[in-house]
């Protein structure tokens, strides 16, 4: 504000100047003043409370938005000067700050810059600084410094493109899901990105994201969908260039291929060229002569005895875990009897050959074996040796034993990974069969469409 200035034209010797801002509410002035007349002095004394009063109303009217009014004195500057705090060097990162919002992807151009008009404009700009987020972000832990940033999507922090080793352009354009290294576990967090453009040297990402499953495309544009298909095309030959060439597709013939399917729905790839005649198969087997070598029928053969094998070692481990249910039933009876406690093993001895196959099945094999699995429970054993309870016989009485501790998900959890195993082996075999007859096939309709035959001539 202007230093207003107010002079005394009654003074008959020389002017007066007052500082509005510096007088103080009284009768001295602090400046120089002529002797005069009292109507002189009065007029002087008026027009230091008019200018009081001025100054007051525009303290009051002052912009509302700035945050340090303009001071009525020298010394109130002073300590106003002294209470401001010192703004915060740009590339610090402070060691606490307020987590950020995860407005957008990118961080690149998330503020904008607050326009003001009037005198508050001017204290905006100069508090600038005081407004830069200083995180901590990032693994560097530094500031947000105006550098392009990306938010992981497991720890909502923000990490600089270049501390992460990623550009700007991609990612924003192919990162489809970001994780950052302290997330990253390789299994189920992990930085997912988009299918670039089949075009060679394009890296925009390929219109395979799109809701509507007509728009989607391995291309980003049509444009690159015709440049693809011009640069293989051109790599066939022309006719021109191939007129003595036999069976060769030249560009010619292929553009009109293109054309002559495409009122059709476009061009589809068709059948297999060989290996689909019907009923050549029964039961895995041929049912026409010179389909399989000597070799491919003794490796089928000794494959589907191999399956078979598997097979009956499954059946053997689901009676194991019939057999550790009924364990595990005789127990709780026991308990409800009376006889055991909550705390009681409750093991018994005839699952010591549980998941163990050959002596297992030597176990069933056993007027034991048949009878227990013939009556569908596991009753007392018929061990003469074995004394006690009939409802408790053959089974460990110890409270809180620690050689079978846990003995029925132990018992569980073995016998289904045998399962799983051998289960997955047979298919293995099976799948090596299916293999090999779809080759045996694929030859035998050849040679039939091809008609060709050796005779042999002994002589």
């Amino acid at each position: 504000m202007a230093e207003p200035r107010i002079a005394a034209d009654a003074l008959a010797s020389e002017d007066v100047e007052m500082e509005g801002a510096d007088l103080p509410p009284s009768n001295s002035l602090g400046n120089k003043v002529s002797n005069g007349d009292g109507d002189v002095r009065d007029q002087i004394v008026n027009a230091t409370e008019h200018l009081e009063q001025q100054t007051n109303t525009t303290q009051l009217k002052s912009d509302p938005d700035e945050k340090h009014p303009t001071p009525s004195s020298p010394l109130a500057n002073a300590d106003s000067v002294k209470m401001r705090p010192a703004s915060k060097k740009k590339g610090t990162a402070a060691k606490k700050g307020p987590k950020k919002s995860r407005a957008s992807k990118s961080k690149a151009g998330s503020k904008k810059d607050a326009s003001s008009t009037g005198p508050a404009s001017s204290a905006h700009d100069a508090s600038s600084d005081d407004e830069t987020d200083n995180g901590p972000y990032c693994i560097c832990r530094g500031p947000d410094d105006h550098r392009w940033m990306i938010s992981c999507d497991v720890c909502e922090d923000w990490f600089h493109g270049e501390c992460v080793n990623l550009d700007k352009d991609i990612g924003e354009k192919l990162v489809e899901r970001f994780v950052c290294p302290n997330c990253t576990d390789g299994k189920r967090n992990y930085t997912k990105y988009k299918k670039t453009c089949s075009l060679t040297g394009c890296k925009n990402p390929a219109r395979l994201y799109t809701k509507s499953s007509k728009e989607r495309s391995v291309f980003c544009c049509n444009d690159h969908c015709d440049a693809w298909w011009t640069t293989m095309i051109s790599t066939l030959p022309t006719k021109a260039a191939s007129e003595k060439a036999i069976e060769v597709l030249t560009q010619e013939d292929f553009v009109g291929l293109l054309i002559s399917t495409a009122e059709q729905g476009g061009w589809k790839l068709g059948d297999k060229p060989f290996g689909n005649m019907e009923g050549l198969w029964s039961n895995g087997l041929p049912t026409r002569s010179g389909v399989l070598s000597d070799e491919e029928q003794a490796f089928l053969k000794n494959s589907a005895a191999e399956r078979l094998a598997l097979g009956n070692e499954i059946v053997q481990y689901k009676k194991m875990m019939q057999l550790i249910d009924w364990a595990n039933h005789r127990r709780q009876l026991a308990i409800e009897a009376g006889k055991f406690t909550k705390e009681s093993c409750g093991y018994d001895r005839r699952l010591d050959t549980v998941s163990v196959r050959h002596q297992f099945a030597e176990w069933l094999e056993t007027p034991e074996g048949q009878a227990t699995f013939k009556a569908g429970k596991l009753d007392t054993p018929l061990d003469p040796d074995l004394h006690g309870d009939p409802a408790t016989r053959g089974m460990c009485e110890k409270k809180r034993c620690k050689p079978h501790n846990g003995w029925y998900k132990l018992l569980m959890s073995a016998v289904r990974i045998l399962i799983k195993e051998t289960a997955t082996a047979a298919a293995d075999k099976l799948n090596a069969e299916d293999v090999m007859r779809q080759a045996a096939e694929a030859r035998f309709e050849r040679r039939q469409l091809e008609k060709n035959s050796v005779e042999y001539l002994d002589g």
